[in-house]
C-alpha cells in the first residue's frame, strides 16, 4: 500500500513539473531564438519485490532540437546572404549605369562623334570647333565620373565592411561569455543554449561558420581559422589593406637544359634570344614612354651626368651613351624626368636592400635589364610603359620601327586587396554577406566586379587616347590606327618617303585617371585629320586590349558597342545574383521552416499535452486519496 502511495507521490510530481514545462513553453512561444522544452520522463528501475513497479522519474528538462538540420540551415542561409549583399552591391553599380534619352555617357559618346561629324563637313566653323571642344572635355568628364561613382561605391562598402567586423567580434564575444556560463552552471543551461544558437545564427548572416559541438569542446571556425574555443575568444577579427606595387621588367627568360635560366635585355636582345642587329647608332631614336603623356629619349654618343651606378650613397658620374650603357642611361633619364620621377622608379636588373632600406643594384657596372617600379603600391598607382625605336640610316630617313613592351610573365601588376585576419591567418571566406564585400574590395580577386567593370572604363580610356593620338595614312581610306600600333608599323614605305606618323594628340593617357583632352589640339586639325577622326564612329574592329591596335581580335568592336557591352554586362551580373539569391532564399526558407516545425512551440500540441499531464495529475492524486482512506480505515480498524 505504502509502494503504491510512493508511486502515486512519483507521478504526481512528474506531472506538476511537465505542466509547468507545457506552461513554459506556452509563455515563450514568441521569444527569438526559444526552443520547445520537452519532460524527460522515465520509469524508475525495479527493485526488489516491487513486480508492478516503483513509478516515474523526472529526469529533467531538455531542449526539442536537431542539430543536423540546424547547421544545414545555416549553411543555405550563409548562401542566401552572401548572394543578397552581392545583387545589393551590383544594384548600386547598376544605378550608376542608368542612362536616359537625353543624358548619359552613350548621349555624350554620341554628341562628341556628331562634333567631329559637323568639324569634318564645315571645317571653317568655329562655332563647329568650339563645339568639338566642348564634347571632347564632356566625355572626358563623364568616363572619370562613372569611374570615381564606382570607388565610392566600393568605399561605401568598405565602411559597411568595418562595421559589420565590429558586430561580428561583438558576437564572439558574447558567445564565449555564454560558454563560461554553460560550463558553470550546466545542466540548467537551455536559455543559455538557445541564446548561444541565436548568436551563432546572426554570425552566420556576416560569415560561413564551422562549428564543432563534441561533448566537452566548442569550437568556431571562420574562413577555417578558429575564432572561438570552448570559452575562448582568440583575437578580433582584423581588416588589412595589402598593396602591391607594379613592377614592369623588360626582359626576356630563358629556361636552359640543365634547369637553370638566363636573362636577356630586351633593350637588345629579341624574345627568340638573338641580338638585335645592327648595333643602335647616333642617327636611331630609342624612346620610353609613360602613360601615353610622357616620354624619353636616349641618342647613341650624348653625355648623361647621373647616378650611372643607381646607388644613392654614390656620387654622380658622367658618361657617354653607348650600346654597352644604354639600359642604364634610361634609367637615368627616368629617373631624373620630373614627371617619371614622380610616378616611377627605374632599375637595372635586381637590387638588395641596405641597413637603411635603399635598393643598391646586384650588378651596378653593367646592363642587365630595365626593372621599372611604382613609387607608390597600390592599383591606383598603375602605369602603363612601353618603348619605342626608329631605325635610322640618317636623322631623318627611317628603315624600321618597333615596339618593346614588357615581359607580362616576369612583371608584377599593382594590387589593392582587404583581406580579413584572425592571429595573422587570412580568412578564406566562402559565403556569408562580408565575403561579398571582401572579394569585391581586392582587385587580385578573380570575382571582383567593380574592379572588372574599372577595367573596362580603362580600357576603354586607353583605347579612347591612342586612336585619337597619331595614325598613319597607306591608302586613301586605309588608316594604321593608333600610336602604339603606328610606332610598331614596320612595312614601308617609311619616311620621307612616306609612312608618316601623324600625330594629332587629341587624348592622352592610359587609363581613365590618366586621360585627358587637349582643346587647343583641336585648333590644328587638318581636313585629314578629321577625315581618319570621323572613321572612329563607324570602326567596328577596334581591339579594346593594350599594345597596338589588331583587328583580328576576335573581341574587337566599336566604341559604342564595347560602352553597351559593358552596360549589358552589369545589367546581367546583377540579374544573376538577383536570380541566385531568389533561388537559394527559397531553399534556406523550406529549410528553415522545416527547422522551426521541429523546435518551435506548436500550441495545439501543448495543449494535448497540458490535458494529458492535468489527467495524470488528477489521476494520481485520486490514488494517492484512495490510498489515504484505506490507511485510514486500518488505521481504525486498528482502534
Amino acid at each position: 500500500m505504502f509502494s503504491t502511495l510512493s508511486v502515486s507521490q512519483t507521478g504526481l510530481n512528474t506531472s506538476k513539473y511537465a505542466i509547468e514545462n507545457v506552461s513554459n513553453n506556452q509563455a515563450n512561444r514568441n521569444t527569438p531564438g526559444y526552443k520547445k522544452r520537452v519532460a524527460d520522463l522515465s520509469e524508475i528501475r525495479l527493485n526488489g519485490v516491487h513486480i508492478t513497479g516503483q513509478g516515474v522519474n523526472f529526469g529533467g528538462i531538455s531542449r526539442v532540437t536537431s542539430q543536423y538540420m540546424y547547421d544545414k540551415f545555416m549553411q543555405e542561409a550563409t548562401k542566401a546572404n552572401y548572394l543578397d549583399k552581392s545583387s545589393n552591391m551590383l544594384g548600386g553599380i547598376e544605378k550608376i549605369f542608368a542612362e536616359t534619352d537625353s543624358s548619359g555617357f552613350s548621349v555624350d559618346l554620341n554628341r562628341y562623334f556628331q562634333s567631329v561629324e559637323s568639324l569634318r563637313t564645315n571645317p571653317s566653323s568655329e562655332v563647329n570647333r568650339s563645339y568639338m571642344q566642348t564634347q571632347g572635355a564632356v566625355i572626358v568628364e563623364s568616363l572619370q565620373n562613372l569611374y570615381s561613382s564606382i570607388e565610392k561605391q566600393a568605399q561605401i562598402e568598405k565602411v559597411e565592411l568595418k562595421t559589420d567586423v565590429k558586430k561580428v567580434n561583438q558576437i564572439l564575444k558574447e558567445i564565449a561569455d555564454i560558454n563560461v556560463k554553460i560550463e558553470k552552471y550546466d545542466p540548467s543551461v537551455n536559455d543559455l543554449l538557445d541564446k548561444r544558437d541565436l548568436l551563432e545564427l546572426e554570425l552566420s548572416k556576416f560569415v560561413d561558420v564551422d562549428i564543432n559541438r563534441d561533448a566537452g569542446f566548442y569550437e568556431i571556425k571562420i574562413g577555417g581559422v578558429a575564432a572561438v574555443s570552448n570559452n575562448i575568444f582568440h583575437k578580433e577579427i582584423e581588416i588589412e589593406d595589402r598593396l602591391t606595387p607594379q613592377i614592369d621588367k623588360f626582359n626576356h627568360i630563358r629556361q636552359n637544359a640543365d634547369g637553370s635560366s638566363t636573362v636577356f635585355d630586351a633593350l637588345k636582345y629579341n624574345s627568340d634570344f638573338t641580338l638585335k642587329t645592327p648595333s643602335y647608332d647616333a642617327d636611331d631614336t630609342i624612346t620610353y614612354k609613360l602613360n601615353n603623356e610622357f616620354s624619353v629619349s636616349v641618342t647613341i654618343g650624348e653625355t648623361i651626368i647621373g647616378d650611372w651606378d643607381g646607388d644613392p650613397n654614390t656620387a654622380l658620374t658622367t658618361m657617354t651613351v653607348d650600346n654597352d650603357n644604354l639600359t642604364r642611361a634610361f634609367m637615368v633619364k627616368i629617373n631624373s624626368d620630373p614627371n617619371m620621377s614622380k610616378l616611377v622608379t627605374a632599375h637595372n636588373g635586381e637590387y638588395t636592400l641596405d641597413a637603411s632600406g635603399n635598393k643598391i643594384p646586384m650588378y651596378p657596372n653593367s646592363d642587365n635589364y630595365l626593372k621599372i617600379e611604382s613609387n607608390l603600391p597600390g592599383v591606383e598607382n598603375e602605369f602603363t610603359g612601353r618603348f619605342s625605336i626608329e631605325r635610322k640610316t640618317d636623322p631623318v630617313t627611317i628603315i624600321k620601327r618597333e615596339v618593346i613592351y614588357k615581359n607580362e610573365n616576369e612583371s608584377k601588376i599593382a594590387q589593392s586587396d582587404t583581406v580579413l585576419t584572425i592571429l595573422d591567418q587570412d580568412l578564406n571566406l566562402k559565403s556569408g554577406s562580408m565575403r561579398a564585400q571582401v572579394e569585391n574590395l581586392a582587385t587580385s580577386n578573380p570575382n571582383n566586379k567593380f574592379q572588372k567593370y574599372l577595367d573596362q572604363l580603362d580600357q576603354f580610356a586607353q583605347t579612347l587616347a591612342d586612336v585619337n593620338s597619331s595614325y598613319i595614312r597607306v591608302g586613301e581610306n586605309d588608316y594604321v590606327y593608333g600610336r602604339d600600333a603606328s610606332e610598331a608599323h614596320n612595312t614601308a614605305p617609311f619616311p620621307p618617303n612616306g609612312g608618316d606618323i601623324v600625330n594629332m594628340n587629341l587624348f592622352s593617357g592610359s587609363s581613365i585617371k590618366t586621360l585627358k583632352f587637349d582643346k587647343n589640339a583641336v585648333n590644328d586639325l587638318s581636313q585629314q585629320n578629321l577625315d581618319y577622326l570621323a572613321t572612329l564612329q563607324w570602326k567596328d574592329n577596334l581591339s579594346f586590349k593594350s599594345g597596338a591596335q589588331n583587328s583580328n581580335d576576335v573581341n574587337s568592336t566599336s566604341f559604342v558597342e564595347f560602352y553597351r557591352n559593358l552596360k549589358v554586362g552589369v545589367s546581367t551580373d546583377k540579374e544573376e545574383a538577383s536570380y541566385g539569391f531568389e533561388v537559394q532564399d527559397a531553399i534556406a526558407n523550406n529549410l528553415g521552416t522545416a527547422y522551426n516545425e521541429v523546435v518551435k512551440v506548436n500550441s495545439d500540441d501543448e495543449m494535448i499535452d497540458l490535458m494529458k499531464f492535468q489527467a495524470a495529475f488528477s489521476a494520481n492524486a485520486q490514488v494517492i486519496s484512495a490510498v489515504d482512506e484505506m490507511i485510514q480505515t486500518l488505521l481504525g480498524m486498528k482502534r
